[in-house]
């Protein structure tokens, strides 16, 4: 899935499509007698995600025993002709020759790929999409359900999320929604502000990233009970190597994310549940459009509660200094609100709105 395979797509006849998807339908049946079970790509009922899986609670369960283990990666890529074509296709100008007449020669892009700083230019391109005021917020939505968060969460089936990995997911994640929500103007300071996670929440009314991710893994654990006891991703999930563990807790396992999201759900006989497709579905939705875990909640709402407390220390201390310097220096009265002199040394003043930066009184 590498982007330096990408071929362009060329314009083909509709009749030649047609014979195409024809002949496909007849040889599938054949070529699927002959291919193992080992080939997932470009097959029914099989993706990538299968061997990423595989892999993944290979390394997981060898890593927990401290055994060792090989991989052996092969490139199938036909690596030799496809350099001799970049070599013949790249540098080269280009002459049109109408009877005895020649033309200047000239370039041609069209068809070539600059594979020289493509990550770059498409980040760059595409916060130009987000920073534009032409396109509406609902098409940048849709940019960003269609294209960002899928590019973000390939292959998150097979991840072991941690909080510091949450995390980031989420500081990311408003990054993008800041850029597509824009800033605001907020009339108490007198000045723009960016917007607050709550108010970012409210404007896309999307479910997080992370509630994403437990959703895309429960039902891949789904996917894993109902297959055959005989499939490789079924093996290597039921697999267990032979040995002790070590002393010491252990890594966190994916298993164990997953079943402490589902208990979090209130689910705990879930391997009997998910050989039902149509209750595991629903258990997969209500986990997607989940705003929060119940774990997730309670750390915030102690976060939130000490910075109250913090914020009324200050209003105090603020309070405070105001009634000292009103008792030796002039103070500006307006109606019910209090506000120290500017040239009080122990406040700043706001060059922006020209209020102390302090708590009223």
């Amino acid at each position: 899935m590498e982007c330096d395979n990408y071929r362009d797509i060329s314009l083909l006849n509709t009749a030649y499509k047609i014979f195409s998807k024809i002949l496909l339908k007849r040889l599938l049946p054949y070529v699927d007698e002959n291919i193992g079970s080992y080939q997932c790509d470009f097959r029914k009922g099989k993706s990538t995600i299968d061997q990423l899986s595989i892999i993944g609670q290979i390394i997981e369960k060898r890593y927990e025993y401290r055994q060792n283990i090989w991989q052996l990666f092969i490139d199938f890529k036909k690596r030799k002709l496809i350099k001799l074509v970049k070599l013949c296709m790249e540098n080269t100008q280009y002459t049109v020759r109408v009877d005895n007449t020649m033309s200047t020669p000239f370039t041609v892009d069209t068809g070539l790929k600059k594979w020289k700083n493509s990550t770059e230019k498409t980040f760059y391109a595409l916060l130009k999409f987000l920073n534009s005021k032409t396109l509406s917020r609902r098409s940048k939505m849709r940019l960003y359900v269609s294209v960002i968060r899928p590019t973000l969460t390939y292959g998150c089936e097979a991840w072991t999320t941690t909080v510091t990995t949450e995390k980031r997911l989420r500081t990311f994640e408003n990054r993008i929604w800041r850029k597509i929500c824009g800033t605001v103007f907020d009339t108490n300071v007198g000045c723009w502000r960016r917007r607050f996670n709550r108010e970012l929440q409210e404007i896309m009314n999307l479910s997080p990233v992370t509630s994403f991710i437990k959703g895309q893994t429960i039902q891949w654990l789904g996917r894993i009970l109902r297959r055959e006891e005989n499939d490789h991703v079924r093996v290597a999930f039921e697999w267990k190597p032979k040995g002790k563990r070590p002393r010491g807790h252990s890594r966190k396992r994916w298993i164990d994310g997953v079943a402490e999201d589902l208990k979090e759900m209130g689910i705990e006989d879930w391997r009997v549940i998910a050989q039902d497709r149509e209750k595991w579905r629903d258990i997969v939705v209500t986990a997607k459009t989940l705003r929060e875990s119940l774990k997730s909640y309670k750390h915030r709402t102690s976060i939130t509660g000490w910075t109250k407390v913090m914020s009324t220390t200050c209003m105090t201390i603020n309070h405070l200094i105001w009634r000292y310097w009103n008792s030796s220096t002039t103070t500006t009265v307006t109606g019910t609100n209090c506000y120290a002199s500017t040239s009080c040394p122990l406040i700043k003043v706001d060059n922006v709105t020209g209020f102390p930066q302090c708590w009223p009184a």
